[in-house]
């Protein structure tokens, strides 16, 4: 057939690139004279030609800017433009005859340069000739593919084990055959050759049987495992990747007891409709999931829903012996999909299950949209009848912080499963509990994940209160550290709006272990630059009860060093009263590596002197019930002022916090306060910024 005849077969769009529309309208004309049904599209630049093949499906670019051919040429292979313009071919119309002034725009990806104007019609009708062509050959590549994937899922799912052989050499195997001859992994079996699981005098009947077309005969085979098994082999032609090849089918020829019992086992196991895991089976793996996860603080899973939403029109349409075959074809898709990441199950009439074991969030997200990309395209045909179906897909994280319920967790992936359902055709929902109707165990699961999620995003950062000598001590740069987290959104939260929820969820000793190594940090930093930053912090109860992070905090300062005791833990005077002993231990082991003990909170009972005689603490920081109404309370003077005399005789430094005024600090002054903060002389603040000099 002439091109020509080829391009006249169907009619074609021509993108002409060029300063006058009248060039478009001519051509448009001199095809049509000639027979052609030609659709020409006129661009006078680029962006209107990219603008045009969004809109259009084209056959050919015609391009007309005399010296500016070649730059627009370059702008197309770009590489966000190299997607709409690589496979179409490009026409230069270029007034020169010199190969000099050619060449170059055949290497700019030009197709042809056209340097005649009677040659333009032929080499266009080529060119889109040549277009039609390939566009065929792409369409039957795509449906032979499409025809040897079905083909390929058909052995794959077969029961019946099948293995292609090149050259004696295995190149591929089906599930069935893996099992038959004792491998895990198809990796395990390719390249094998399949003369040495030969038995015996069968080895020359089987080389001699591999060199035939097709046939038939009973051997002796060895497994992987050493067992010995007669099955029946027949062979036949086949193709496999485009090579040459031999598919052979392969059937024990006889079955054991063992066997049998073994496959009555799968069958339990399994779903009789379409093959896949059944319920039973499926819960009880997710509840041995479950119980892993629950080991391991680094463990995750996620369980899936997937439901058919429009069973109803299918029935309607293919009937329920037509949806049943439907069921059975999508499910071994969604099995094949998810892979070896998972477990896939039926579940109800028209859903699935999938269970995602070792997987995180993001992994997880990837099936998803893989399943919804699928599900879009996906086409079933029952005899002349072909359906599309509609899915909705939820989802749900199994962490540590997950509840160990079963029937809960498939309940959270049913409700997300039935959310997204409510919000569109082939639509995913994650769930997400809101805090509004939540459970206190789904919010306390809830805050536990933020938690660990900041701390795994760098979303903690210290604050630092300055504390200030009101005697001109410039010794060191003495500051309180105060913990904040930032939320998802990125907005400051306050640790009354968090700590309570992590010493629920016993996340606090990583919270503290975060605070400590920061602050070692930010002293380290300083004494680099020359300054001397003595830091006073606080951790929970839970961590000063727990001998394991004692040894922690030891470990962590004989790695730094610190030269003086720049480091000062803040333990509350009603903490320290029933943690005596264990306190004293703290301090002594502490102390000789730059780290030491304050009591705060002193002041407020009887007994914050026999605590200091235990703990025989330097430091001590003032009941903040001691400051209130501090200018008008004259009771609360003289409480502090006793104290201070007390202090002082034992030697014994004194910080008065909560100075929110500058009347409770004229009061102070007088009194011999060295050590005092408070938000009057700076609120706290994320950098180690305040100028000591001022005091």
């Amino acid at each position: 057939m002439l091109m020509r005849d080829v391009a006249k077969q169907r009619a074609f769009a021509v993108l002409y690139l060029s300063n006058e529309i009248n060039d478009a309208v001519t051509l448009r004309s001199q095809l049509r004279n000639h027979g052609f049904a030609a659709n020409v599209l006129h661009a006078t630049s680029f962006e209107e030609a990219l603008t045009q093949a969004g809109k259009n499906t084209l056959d050919v670019v015609l391009v007309d800017f005399g010296s500016h051919s070649g730059s627009v040429l370059d702008t197309m292979l770009e590489d966000n433009h190299r997607p709409v313009f690589d496979r179409l071919p490009k026409l230069v119309i270029a007034d020169v005859d010199d190969d000099d002034q050619v060449l170059p725009l055949y290497e700019l990806g030009a197709t042809a340069v056209v340097t005649h104007e009677s040659r333009l019609i032929p080499v266009l009708v080529r060119e889109v000739a040549a277009s039609m062509t390939e566009q065929e050959r792409t369409l039957f590549q795509k449906m032979l593919a499409s025809a040897e994937g079905r083909c390929q899922k058909l052995i794959d799912g077969s029961g019946e084990a099948v293995a292609y052989i090149q050259d004696g050499l295995h190149i591929y195997a089906n599930q069935a055959y893996l099992s038959l001859m004792g491998f895990n992994e198809l990796e395990e079996l390719i390249d094998e050759p399949l003369l040495d699981r030969a038995v015996g005098d069968c080895a020359a009947r089987l080389k001699s049987f591999l060199k035939e077309d097709e046939a038939s005969d009973e051997f002796e085979l060895e497994t992987e495992g050493g067992d010995r098994i007669k099955v029946v082999i027949s062979s036949s032609k086949a193709t496999f990747d485009g090579e040459a090849c031999l598919q052979l089918f392969v059937a024990p020829k006889q079955q054991n007891s063992a066997e049998i019992e073994e496959q009555l086992e799968f069958l339990s196991r399994r779903d009789l409709l379409t093959g896949l895991y059944n319920r039973n089976y499926f819960f009880d793996q997710l509840h041995e999931r479950i119980d892993l996860i629950k080991q391991s603080e680094n463990e995750q899973g996620v369980l899936m829903m997937l439901d058919i939403t429009n069973s109803e029109a299918l029935k309607k349409m293919i009937g329920t012996t037509g949806v049943d075959s439907l069921l059975t074809e999508y499910g071994k898709e969604v099995e094949a999909l998810v892979g070896g990441k998972g477990l896939v199950a039926r579940h109800g009439a028209y859903s699935f299950l999938a269970l995602l074991g070792k997987t995180d969030l993001p992994h997880a997200e990837q099936v998803v949209n893989s399943l919804l990309g699928y599900t879009k395209d996906y086409i079933f045909t029952l005899g002349t009848t072909s359906v599309t179906i509609n899915i909705s897909i939820g989802y749900t994280l199994l962490d540590i912080n997950a509840p160990a319920n079963v029937m809960e967790l498939v309940d959270r992936a049913e409700r997300a499963t039935n959310k997204a359902s409510e919000q569109g055709v082939n639509l995913a929902e994650f769930y997400k509990p809101d805090l509004k109707t939540a459970s206190d165990a789904e919010q306390e699961e809830i805050w536990a994940r933020r938690i660990k999620d900041a701390l795994k995003e760098n979303r903690f950062f210290l604050a630092f209160q300055p504390i200030v000598s009101l005697q001109g001590h410039r010794d060191l740069n003495r500051f309180e550290v105060f913990l904040r987290m930032i939320d998802e959104q990125g907005n400051p939260l306050k640790p009354m709006e968090f700590l309570g929820k992590a010493e629920r969820g016993d996340l606090m000793q990583s919270i503290d272990r975060w605070v400590i190594l920061s602050a070692i940090k930010e002293v380290h930093a300083g004494l680099k630059r020359g300054e001397n930053i003595k830091l006073y912090l606080r951790i929970s109860e839970q961590s000063l009860r727990d001998e394991e992070f004692a040894q922690w905090l030891m470990n962590r300062l004989a790695s730094v060093r610190l030269p003086d005791l720049l480091l000062v833990i803040q333990v509350r005077a009603d903490t320290a009263g029933y943690l005596l002993k264990h306190l004293e231990n703290l301090r002594d082991t502490i102390a000789p590596l730059g780290c030491g003990l304050l009591i705060d909170g002193f002041g407020e009972g009887a007994d914050s002197y026999r605590l200091l005689d235990h703990l025989k603490t330097k430091e001590i920081k003032i009941s903040r019930a001691l400051l209130e109404n501090f200018s008008q309370e004259a009771a609360h003077q003289t409480a502090v002022t006793k104290l201070l005399n007390e202090a002082n005789a034992r030697d014994v430094s004194v910080i008065v916090p909560n100075v929110e005024d500058p009347a409770t600090l004229q009061l102070l002054w007088p009194m011999g306060v060295d050590l005092v903060q408070g938000d009057f002389i700076q609120s706290p603040r994320k950098g180690l910024e305040f100028d000591f000099s001022q005091f």
